[in-house]
C-alpha cells in the first residue's frame, strides 16, 4: 500500500510536531513554511554579518526560551530528537535554574528566592511566610490570597469551565482588596510568565496554569524552571530539521498557503504563493495539517470553509475588536555585553517596569558548551541578556511612549535604563553605558518610518469566554485538521507546549480517518493536587446539584479569613505533632 500523503502547512512547534509524528507512522510527509526557516516563534534570529574570525552571527530570539516541569508534550518530542552533538537526544540541553530574582525599582537588589521547595514542611512554611514578609504582604492577604487559591484547587472541571472561564483572574482573586503591595505583584507576575494582564486573562486558563506552577515546586527535586544551553535553533529547532529529513520529510520554505480549495466536502488543495518568485502553485494530499498561527488561519477562512464547518464559521464571524483580544504583543530584545553579568541564577521579574519585563542571563546556561566570546560575534561580547518585553501598551518611564510607538532605539533605551534601575544598587553598578555593545530587536517587528511597529508573530492569549471562540482540532471536513497553539488543549496555553499537544490531538484526528490501526500520539492532561481529589469530587456534587444551587463548599464555611486561619493552625499543629512524634524539632 503507498504511504498516504499529508502536507502540514506552517513550520513553528505544531508544524514540525505534527510532521515528526506522522512520519514515524509511515506517512508521506510534506511542510510548508512562508519563512526562509523552520521553528515560528520559537527559532533563533542570528545577527547577520557580526560574527568574525571564524565565530558564529551573535544568535538573536523572538524572546528566551522556558521550560516549566509540567511540560511534558514538547520534553517527550525533544527526548526523541538526537543530539547535535551526536550524543543523547536535544532533551539533553536542558539546563535547571535553581534560583529566580525580584529586580525592583529604587531598592537593593536583586531579591533572590529559590525555584524549589525546602526539603521539611515547617520549612516551606517559614520560607514562604518569610519571602510574603519580606515583600511587604499583610496577613489579610496571605489568607485572602490563600483562600482563593484553596478554592480553585478543590473546585470540579465544570465550575472552572462554566463559571470561572468568563470570569478574569483579577476578579476572580478579588484582586482589588488586596494592599498595594500585594497588588503589584498579583498584577505583573501573569504579565511577564504569559504576556496575560490578570485583569483580562480568563481565570480558568491562569488558575491552571498557575496551579502547575505550583505543583512544579512539590515534585521536580531541585527546580521548575529549565532553559536549553545554547541558542535555540543551534541546539533544537535545525537538529529537529535534520532529523526529520533524515527520516523523508520535505520542507519547502518561502511558501505561505493563501487558501483552500475543497470539493465535494474534502480539501482537494491548497494554494501555496511563492515569497522569493512571486509564483503559485496547488499543492495536493491525502490529508492537511493547518498549522499556521491564528490570524493567518482567520485570513484563510472563505465562504467555502465557513459554510463546511461550524466551528471556523464562528471563528470567522466574530468581530474584529473580539478577533483582537484575542492576541497580544510579547517580544524579545536582547542586549550584547563586553562583560558578563549574570544578575541572577535564572529568570529575573520586575514588577516596576512598565513593558512587563523579565530577563534572563544567558551565558551561565551556555558555557558547558563555551564561553560566548569564543563561539559568537567578533571575539568582545562575553556577556548577553535576553529580555522579555510583554507590555506594548503602556508608557515607558524614561521614554513616555508605549513601545509599540517606539523606534528600535527607543525600545534599547527604555529597556536598558528600566533594567539599570532595577538592577544597579546604591554600592555599585552592575550594568554600565560603556559596557552595552550592541543589542538585536526581534526580527518580527517591522519598524516603520518615523517610530512605531508593524508585529507579525503576534501572540494568542486567553480572555474571558475565549474558550468557546476557538476550534478544536478536527474539523468538519476529513482530511482538514488543525494544529496550533489556538487549538483547544489541555495545556490551554500559547506556549511551545500547547502547540506541542493540538499538534498531537490533529494527527490522532488523521490517524482515525486513516484507519490504518496505528497508535496514536501521546497526550497528557494537566495533573490536579491528588489531596484535593476528594474535595474536587465533593464539589462535582455540589455544583450539578439542585439544592446547593452550584455552590461551592468554601461558600459554606466562614468568612475567609477565618477559614483559612484555621485551616493554618490546624495544619501546623499537625507537622508540630509529627515532628514531636519523631523526636524532631521545628525549625525556629
Amino acid at each position: 500500500m503507498d504511504a498516504e500523503s499529508v502536507a502540514v502547512l506552517g513550520a513553528g512547534v505544531a508544524g514540525l510536531t505534527a510532521a515528526h509524528e506522522l512520519i514515524e507512522r509511515g506517512f508521506s510527509v510534506s511542510v510548508y513554511e512562508a519563512r526562509p526557516a523552520v521553528g515560528g516563534k520559537s527559532r533563533s534570529q542570528a545577527v547577520v554579518g557580526s560574527g568574525r574570525g571564524g565565530r558564529r552571527d551573535l544568535p538573536g530570539e523572538h524572546g528566551f526560551r522556558f521550560f516549566p516541569s509540567f511540560y511534558r508534550h514538547v520534553i517527550d518530542t525533544m527526548e526523541r530528537i538526537p543530539s547535535v552533538d551526536g550524543r543523547g537526544a536535544v532533551a539533553d540541553h536542558l539546563c535547571p535554574s535553581a534560583e529566580a530574582g525580584l529586580g525592583r525599582a529604587g531598592e537593593e537588589p536583586i531579591f533572590h528566592f529559590l525555584r524549589r521547595l525546602p526539603e521539611h514542611p515547617g520549612e516551606m512554611a517559614q520560607a514562604i511566610l518569610g519571602t510574603f514578609r519580606a515583600l511587604g504582604f499583610t496577613r489579610r492577604d496571605t489568607l485572602g490570597f490563600t483562600h482563593r487559591m484553596l478554592r480553585y484547587y478543590t473546585s470540579c472541571a465544570a465550575r472552572r469551565r462554566e463559571q470561572y472561564e468568563p470570569l478574569s483572574w483579577w476578579d476572580y482573586l478579588e484582586g482589588d482588596s488586596y494592599s498595594p503591595s500585594f497588588r503589584r505583584y498579583l498584577a505583573c507576575i501573569p504579565r511577564i510568565m504569559v504576556a496575560m494582564d490578570p485583569r483580562i486573562g480568563s481565570a480558568r486558563t491562569l488558575g491552571d496554569i498557575s496551579m502547575q506552577l505550583t505543583l512544579d515546586y512539590g515534585r521536580s527535586g531541585g527546580s521548575i524552571d529549565r532553559l536549553l544551553d545554547g541558542p535555540t535553533s543551534e541546539v533544537w529547532i535545525d537538529p529537529w530539521r535534520a532529523h526529520l529529513e533524515g527520516l523523508g520529510v520535505r520542507f519547502h520554505t518561502g511558501r505561505r498557503v493563501t487558501g483552500l480549495r475543497l470539493l465535494d466536502g474534502r480539501v482537494a488543495g491548497a494554494r501555496l504563493a511563492s515569497l522569493t518568485d512571486g509564483g503559485a502553485e496547488e499543492v495536493r494530499a491525502d490529508f492537511f495539517v493547518l498549522a499556521t498561527p491564528i490570524e493567518a488561519l482567520r485570513g484563510l477562512l472563505d465562504d467555502d470553509l465557513a459554510a463546511a464547518d461550524p466551528q471556523l464559521a464562528r471563528l470567522r464571524a466574530a468581530p474584529p475588536r473580539v478577533f483582537e483580544r484575542l492576541t497580544s504583543w510579547m517580544s524579545g530584545i536582547q542586549l550584547y555585553l563586553r562583560h558578563d553579568v549574570p544578575v541572577a541564577p535564572g529568570h529575573v521579574f520586575y514588577p516596576d517596569a512598565p513593558w512587563g519585563m523579565t530577563t534572563v542571563s544567558q551565558p551561565q546556561f551556555w558555557r558547558r558548551r563555551g564561553r560566548l566570546e569564543e563561539r559568537y560575534g567578533d571575539g568582545t561580547v562575553r556577556g548577553l541578556i535576553s529580555v522579555d518585553l510583554s507590555d506594548w501598551n503602556t508608557p515607558g518611564t524614561y521614554v513616555r511612549k508605549p513601545a509599540r510607538r517606539c523606534t528600535p532605539e527607543e525600545v534599547l533605551r527604555e529597556t536598558w535604563e528600566q533594567l539599570k534601575a532595577a538592577v544597579n544598587s546604591r554600592t555599585g553598578a552592575l550594568l554600565r553605558d560603556e559596557d552595552l555593545a550592541g543589542y538585536h530587536l526581534d526580527d518580527e517587528l517591522e519598524a516603520l518610518p518615523g517610530g512605531g511597529f508593524v508585529n507579525h508573530a503576534r501572540l494568542l492569549v486567553h480572555p474571558p469566554g475565549s474558550w468557546a471562540l476557538r476550534p478544536e482540532a478536527v474539523t468538519a471536513l476529513p482530511n482538514l485538521v488543525l494544529a496550533g497553539d489556538f487549538v483547544r488543549t489541555h495545556t490551554d496555553l500559547a506556549s511551545m507546549e500547547g502547540a506541542n499537544e493540538a499538534a498531537r490531538r490533529a494527527v490522532n484526528a488523521i490517524l482515525e480517518q486513516s484507519c490504518r490501526g496505528l497508535a496514536p500520539c501521546g497526550v497528557w492532561a494537566l495533573r490536579e493536587p491528588a489531596v484535593f481529589a476528594p474535595a474536587r469530587q465533593l464539589d462535582e456534587r455540589l455544583y450539578r446539584s439542585s439544592r446547593t444551587r452550584g455552590q461551592h463548599a468554601f461558600d459554606l464555611l466562614p468568612p475567609p479569613l477565618e477559614t483559612v486561619g484555621a485551616l493554618a493552625s490546624a495544619a501546623s499543629g499537625l507537622v508540630n505533632l509529627g515532628r514531636r512524634a519523631k523526636g524532631g524539632a521545628h525549625p525556629g
